[in-house]
């Protein structure tokens, strides 16, 4: 599955403009950073709350497929033009971490 078809849910919004064509390989979600890195895989959906930078660091560094920010986090413009500049996909929703996944699942990730 690419990237581009998590736009079928009415639940994710786009927030940056990039390439979608990245390919998913499965969903990690946590919000310690360094566990992150240690866990998660390459083209990996990664699902979080932290609005930070660091967040595109890791997700650059394991070439994660995008970025979900759920439980309705406010991007930080900075963010976004980094996310830009990086070419990695950005997504919020209202939806729970856990309601993000089941919706992910339904998707067919």
């Amino acid at each position: 599955m690419l990237v581009k078809n998590l736009l079928q849910s009415n639940h994710l919004n786009q927030i940056n403009t990039c390439d979608l064509n990245n390919e998913i390989d499965g969903i990690f979600s946590c919000d310690l950073l360094s566990h992150v890195m240690g866990h998660a895989d390459e083209g990996n959906i990664f699902i979080t709350v932290l609005n930070n930078i660091n967040v595109l660091g890791v997700a650059s560094l394991l070439d994660l497929s995008c970025v979900i920010f759920s439980h309705d986090i406010q991007v930080n413009d900075s963010i976004i033009e980094k996310a830009n500049e990086l070419n990695i996909p950005l997504f919020s929703t209202k939806l729970s971490t856990a309601d993000t996944i089941k919706i992910l699942h339904e998707l067919g990730v």
